[in-house]
């Protein structure tokens, strides 16, 4: 069938091979769940990248805590509450002092002279924190 103008010349084909708008709104829904599939795991790794580098500041933290205290003699170590690590938004340290049996370090046993001395470094994204736990001797 043909429909003539002045300027153009339509043709209309019944039997022309191509795809009909429900296949290509079909074929572009599959697209668009597989992209979701896809997307939603990405997504989630990029937002969790941080985490590794806040837990390494965390350790160093906690690393220059017991390095400092390395300073002081055993006895004079003392447990300090979860307090503002100065310079690091968003970043608490707790020092907690334990006497323990020299023999069993889980068992406490006051004037053993061993002093278990455990730095913990808290963020918001560790909510269980990095703690580095050292053994100190009075001998």
């Amino acid at each position: 069938m043909k429909f003539r103008n002045s300027k153009f010349e339509i043709r209309i084909c019944r039997n022309a091979a191509g795809f009909t708008l429900i296949e290509v709104v079909v074929i572009i829904v599959m697209v668009s769940v597989f992209m979701a599939a896809i997307a939603l795991p990405l997504i989630n790794s990029v937002r969790e990248s941080d985490v590794p580098e806040i837990a390494s500041t965390a350790y160093f933290l906690a690393l220059e805590k017991l390095e400092e205290l390395a300073g002081q003699t055993t006895g004079s170590i003392t447990a300090e509450s979860k307090g503002a690590v100065s310079g690091y938004v968003d970043y608490e340290r707790e020092v907690a002092v334990d006497d323990v049996s020299c023999n069993d370090l889980t068992t406490s046993q006051a004037g053993s002279g061993c002093r278990k001395v455990t730095v913990t470094v808290y963020h918001s994204k560790i909510p269980n924190g990095v703690s580095l736990v050292s053994l100190r001797t009075a001998y």
